[in-house]
């Protein structure tokens, strides 16, 4: 039996490792209501592998919890956790994108895939929660999925409130894997991928920009500048020089890109000495195109990722255990040299896609016939040069960390009793490359008689070599910590009371230093009725010296009906738990850098005197605010859980309401020019965000097929309760009251199909419209649209995400699918990769699209889903308004994964205890209202990836 599970079920899938956990509940069932169920049914050969989410939830499993782990039966707080194991089937490189769907009240957007820099943006019930790594505050981007025992949520006060004025939006508590007493165990992955965009831009041919830019200038009442004669030349390609039709797409970019990871980990131990050991390698490339006959470095956008950790575990004595952990990152990236092209002095892969969304087709050939840069005074620049001809910028970053924990038992003392003392170090440097170069462009024009005549634009500068550190910081953090654990009978106490200090030094500041006491106290009657008590008092030295500390506590209460005489004979019922807290906790991400101290800077030049000269003259800073403090969340949640047929079948509802007053925010109301001076943040705003949160998930086996499902959905609401609001003359105006984040608008009503329709209708504010302008409801009646239409636009609703994960192993194949997806979401789809002719360079006109060929003219004023086209900005038709706000709701097959297991007899000639192909992928469908953009990367800033990944695993 053991050895059957040993080969048949490992780490790199969620099915695969639910199932083992499955078939040993069923012959371990009268174990299952044990804390010691892990210890008892499995050996330690498969222990590890057994730690599944499905395991994470038998009544007797250790969960962690803020300074130390509870059990699941003895669990209050609203927390949820996975198995790190769920993460390894998503081939990406950041961990963000590997939590999508798994939590109920985790919402994730992605709004960028460029390498290096496509961390998804998290938040937890409508806040940005605070990451944990082994109890230490860290980065995300610290520690890989291969390393990763277990990911929880933390989510009311009782989870969070130890925490104090740092737990206000909830907490993401990661811990890492450790060794185990078992033989050494060798885990070798090897995994390619390729990458391909999503949703790019549908741009015009140069024939039809033309046209259609002809058209925008007789809308604005000028003359067209392209000639019939052209626009023919455009379509045929007969002279590419004088008339290009570039698809610069397809020029500059490639069709898809390479991804690769390498991990290899070592495992084991005995009773003196536990070690796991992690290395792991990344390299993902991205879309540009390089060319080596012109460059011998590499111009392409990369990202390269070297890791490594090492979690030893060693008792020194019977009663005394040394845990070490030391670990870091080398994280290298590279970008193109670009450099603004008059846009926003932006570098690099964000300058190239913003030309890309500004260059037309038309604009100049990629080179000319001699091999120079195309151009020409309205586009000083050339895309094509942009990519390799403009240097590169290479990146690096340094990321090293030590912990150090020290658990003594002192059950000579009393029974239960117990210290343990932390330490941990971490460093971080950043620094960032310039070997970037201009690059002159040429415009070219033939001279059958003799020589061309060129035009030179810019200049060919040499390369530069400078550097620049970007971000350099150091963290100390201590934790001294009593614990106490005790059962009496029926009565079960446990207590800890801890101390500890976070202290981060970035750059040349001074220390931000983070110090509290926190304590914790838990009692159970006979595992039916549960209280718990938490509590911490906490400083940080970033506020007034009299406004540093505040008190944060918490308290939560459960009651376990299933324990009750008169449901013992639902014997299908493990538990049935009713739980209820209501705490405090803060958030002093928002303390800025000693703002309550006023303080003064130099300004620039200022020239008087007679005869006037340049003067350096000290002015104030903006006003200071010496009563700042943290911001306060006060949180109310009730849950209740159950779990039936031997624990496979769990479901879980939660109510939340969070109170956040204290907000920062700048006052809007009673603002004078009389200051002279900006006003500082105060702690002004108050916000409620509120919801309903469902988990259900089974576990279950038919025949040879062992199968599950978890789902969970959230429905969020947020509301602005004060935001000392300007004044609005109409109720509609208004942002109070209305969910954080509410768009706002015009009310389109279809377009102005004549002059009768403009004449009858209300007059714009500062413009004059013409036929195929967007038209506004005039909400206030007085004739005029003006800011005084604008109101709350699209969904008031909650919005609701959800997420699904399931799959099925038989024999040696398994497969799981992750799907999420969110509804009552409205974004607004607009700017550059939406307008036509958008303004670039000197004088210049943008690119146009696809979808501008649905713009009205008099011909299709019946059918039209775009305006009347215009060169440049439009204030009536480009300001916000519905017509621009759609639907953002989306259902995505987010990750999918098959795998297969070799079967013993073919591989054990080779020494290897097993190997596992796999294939999976991301962002395999997708399911949305809108046509033309991604449904998270809506600006196209760097287009999401649909990922295709193919690896094996290998284990020794």
């Amino acid at each position: 039996m053991k050895e059957k599970l040993r080969y048949s079920f490992r780490s790199l899938g969620l099915c695969a490792l639910c199932f083992t956990a499955a078939s040993v509940h069923q012959s371990a069932s009268a174990q299952t209501q044990d804390s010691t169920f892990l210890k008892k049914a499995l050996n330690d050969s498969v222990r590890k592998a057994v730690k599944s989410s499905y395991a994470y939830q038998q009544p007797g499993s250790q969960i962690p919890v803020l300074f130390g782990t509870q059990r699941r039966d003895q669990l209050l707080q609203s927390q949820a956790i996975i198995s790190g194991d769920e993460l390894l089937s998503y081939p990406v490189a950041q961990l963000e994108g590997a939590l999508y769907g798994k939590f109920a009240g985790l919402y994730i957007v992605q709004s960028s895939a460029k390498p290096g820099d496509d961390a998804a943006a998290v938040t937890l019930r409508g806040r940005t929660p605070l990451v944990l790594v082994d109890g230490v505050p860290r980065n995300l981007n610290s520690v890989n999925p291969e390393q990763i025992a277990s990911v929880s949520v933390l989510k009311d006060a009782l989870a969070s409130s130890m925490y104090g004025m740092r737990g206000g939006n909830g907490l993401i508590l990661i811990e890492t894997k450790r060794g185990s007493i078992s033989p050494r165990k060798i885990s070798f992955t090897a995994q390619t991928a390729i990458q391909k965009q999503l949703n790019t831009p549908s741009f015009l041919n140069a024939a039809d920009y033309s046209t259609l830019f002809n058209e925008a200038l007789v809308n604005d009442g000028k003359q067209p500048v392209y000639t019939a004669e052209a626009i023919e030349k455009y379509r045929n390609g007969s002279d590419p020089i004088a008339y290009p039709n570039v698809d610069w797409y397809n020029t500059i970019l490639k069709k898809k890109a390479s991804l690769q990871r390498y991990n290899l980990n070592f495992s084991g131990g005995n009773q003196i000495a536990r070690y796991f050991v992690d290395l792991d390698y990344l390299n993902q490339d991205g879309f540009f195109v390089s060319d080596a006959k012109r460059n011998s470095y590499e111009t392409n956008n990369s990202f390269k990722r070297y890791g490594f950790r090492t979690n030893i575990d060693a008792d020194l004595t019977k009663n005394l255990l040394l845990s070490l952990n030391i670990f870091g990152r080398i994280r290298n990236g590279n970008e193109p040299g670009a450099i603004d092209a008059g846009l926003s002095g932006i570098t690099g892969s964000d300058v190239i896609y913003s030309s890309l969304l500004r260059t037309p087709n038309n604009a100049y050939p990629v080179l000319n016939p001699d091999g120079s840069f195309g151009g020409n005074q309205q586009f000083n620049y050339n895309l094509y040069g942009q990519v390799v001809g403009s240097g590169y910028r290479p990146s690096y970053n340094r990321n090293l960390g030590v912990d150090l924990s020290l658990r003594q038992k002192l059950d000579g003392l009393l029974d239960g009793l117990y210290i343990k003392g932390k330490g941990s170090f971490n460093t971080y440097y950043s620094e960032l490359i310039n070997r970037s170069k201009s690059f002159a462009v040429y415009e070219y024009f033939p001279n059958p008689g003799g020589k061309p005549t060129i035009n030179k634009y810019g200049t060919d500068g040499s390369q530069n070599n400078t550097s620049s550190i970007e971000l350099t910081n150091r963290q100390i953090y201590a934790e001294m910590l009593m614990g106490y654990d005790q059962v009496f009978g029926k009565h079960e106490i446990n207590a800890s009371l801890n101390f500890n200090s976070d202290n981060l030094i970035t750059g040349s500041d001074l220390s931000l230093s983070n110090n509290a006491v926190a304590g914790r106290f838990q009692y159970n009657y006979s595992k039916k009725y549960f209280v718990e008590l938490v509590s911490s008092y906490m400083g940080m030295n970033r506020y007034p010296k009299n406004h540093q500390w505040g008190f944060f506590p918490a308290a939560g209460l459960g009651w376990d009906i299933s324990k009750e005489d008169f449901l013992k004979s639902f014997k299908a019922l493990n538990m049935l738990k009713i739980r209820g807290s209501y705490g405090k906790s803060g958030d002093n991400a928002a303390a800025g850098y000693y703002i309550y101290d006023q303080f003064y800077t130099s300004t620039g030049s200022v020239y008087f005197g007679s005869p006037a000269t340049s003067n350096s003259v000290m002015i104030e800073a903006t006003l200071a605010n010496p009563n700042i403090t943290w911001e306060t969340a006060n949180k109310l949640n009730f849950g209740l859980d159950l779990a039936a047929f031997e624990n496979k079948l769990q479901f879980s509802v939660e109510y939340y309401k969070n109170k956040y007053t204290d907000l920062l925010q700048q006052r809007g109301t009673n603002a004078s020019e009389m200051l002279g001076n900006r006003r500082p943040n105060e702690n002004l705003g108050e916000r409620t965000y509120s919801g309903v949160e469902l988990t259900a998930g089974y576990f279950g086996k038919s025949g040879q097929v062992n199968w599950f499902v978890n789902g969970n959905v959230s429905f969020s609401k947020s509301r602005i309760d004060f935001m000392d609001e300007v004044i609005r003359p109409y109720n509609w105006m208004k942002r109070t009251g209305l969910p954080v984040g509410q768009a706002f608008g015009m009310v389109a009503d279809g377009f102005f199909n004549n002059q009768a329709e403009i004449d009858n209708s209300a007059k714009i504010d500062g413009y004059k419209a013409v036929p195929g302008d967007i038209r506004y409801k005039d909400l206030n009646g007085d004739g005029v649209i003006n800011v005084f239409d604008e109101q709350a636009i699209g969904s008031t609703k909650p919005m609701v995400f959800y997420g699904l994960t399931a799959g099925f192993n038989y024999k040696g194949f398994e497969f799981s699918m992750v799907w999420n997806g969110v509804a009552n979401r409205n974004v607004f789809v607009n700017g550059p990769g939406t307008y036509e002719f958008q303004s670039v360079g000197i004088g210049g006109y943008g690119q146009a699209f696809t979808h501008n060929l649905d713009r009205w003219t008099p011909a299709t004023a019946a059918t039209a889903t775009y305006p009347r086209l215009t060169v440049g900005t439009n204030i009536n038709n480009q300001r916000n308004s519905s017509f621009w706000l759609k639907n953002g709701s989306y259902l995505r097959l987010k990750n999918a994964e098959l795998a297969y297991s070799l079967p013993e007899r073919w591989i054990s000639f080779l020494k290897i205890d097993r190997a596992r192909v796999f294939v999976n992928g991301t962002n395999l469908l997708t399911f949305s209202n809108l046509e033309r953009v991604d449904p998270e990367v809506i600006s196209w800033d760097y287009p999401n990836q649909r990922v295709f990944n193919i690896g094996i695993n290998l284990q020794f």
